[in-house]
């Protein structure tokens, strides 16, 4: 099973957006975070209006991960006529910092659900089951968890900003490497107090595994040419991030994607403007 990116970025890099992943079946939706530019790009996407069920995993609490939690859960209630619903598990320390973050922010009890991730279990064809696991942001404050989703063509990691490299360990270790299918894992260039750097990555996954793992939550365009430089993937994100992201930190495909997306809004333009449409396109003297 592969996961869908709206950004791809850490707090500190905003060119790549909020790093958040989403996956769906014919009546379901699974959002994992959703970071303060998740939920617009989600509207604009036209993720939001399917006649489907919303699912909500939140790997911890930092802005970058829940800031727009308000606004998913008021948009899919008021909009769409929806209830959020918010995975809950047993290794989420942080389950009460979520519900102060919405009742700061106005939401009523009742227009959303929590519902446990014992419940999910075989509702979709896509995975048997996903869990919360415990892992460590180093020195912020805050509690992480990271999740493990387990399918038939085997299991997939995905961390929520890591410290250090425990919970990939703990991974391996209880996986045969037939039974990996991906591991998601948030990557910077250099280590840092609260993220895990490319080095100790590369020191732990063994050697026939790289192919397997995709980097996330990148903090640095000068990170993603040595990612590929040691065998690791790259998430890719929503296209319609190209625009704000650094021309020279974009692929061949990327490349041309942004070039067909401003020749479409360039044609879009020269119409409005042949047609004359609206007070600030009509000649004047």
């Amino acid at each position: 099973m592969e996961l869908k990116f709206t950004g791809r970025g850490a707090m500190l890099n905003p060119s790549e957006g909020n790093t958040a992943a989403y996956f769906e079946d014919e009546e379901n939706f699974f959002l994992i975070d959703c970071g303060e530019d998740v939920t617009d790009k989600l509207i604009r996407m036209g993720k939001l209006n399917q006649d489907k069920n919303y699912y909500l995993f939140i790997t911890h609490t930092h802005s970058d991960h829940i800031g727009s939690i308000g606004t998913l859960q008021q948009y899919l209630y008021w909009i769409c006529g929806k209830k959020l619903k918010v995975v809950f598990g047993a290794d989420m320390k942080y389950a009460n910092d979520i519900l102060a973050i919405l009742n700061s922010f106005g939401i009523v009890q009742g227009t959303y659900d929590i519902v446990n991730t014992r419940m999910l279990n075989d509702i979709s064809s896509m995975f048997n089951r996903i869990r919360y696991v415990e892992s460590n942001h180093g020195d912020t404050p805050l509690k992480s968890a990271s999740l493990i989703i387990e399918t038939n063509e085997g299991n997939i990691l995905y961390t929520g900003d890591i410290a250090d490299t425990r919970v990939i360990k703990d991974f391996l270790a209880s996986n045969f490497p037939d039974t990996i299918d991906k591991m998601y894992i948030d990557t910077s260039l250099n280590k840092s107090p609260v993220h895990l750097s490319l080095e100790e990555l590369r020191k732990t996954i063994p050697i026939g595994l790289s192919s397997k793992v995709y980097c996330m939550h990148l903090n640095s365009k000068e990170l993603i040419p040595e990612i590929y430089k040691w065998g690791f993937n790259i998430v890719e994100s929503d296209k319609s991030n190209l625009i704000n992201r650094d021309l020279d930190s974009l692929n061949e495909d990327e490349l041309n994607a942004l070039e067909s997306e401003l020749k479409r809004k360039l044609e879009e333009i020269n119409e409005i403007r042949q047609s004359n449409a609206g007070p600030y396109f009509k000649k004047t003297r």
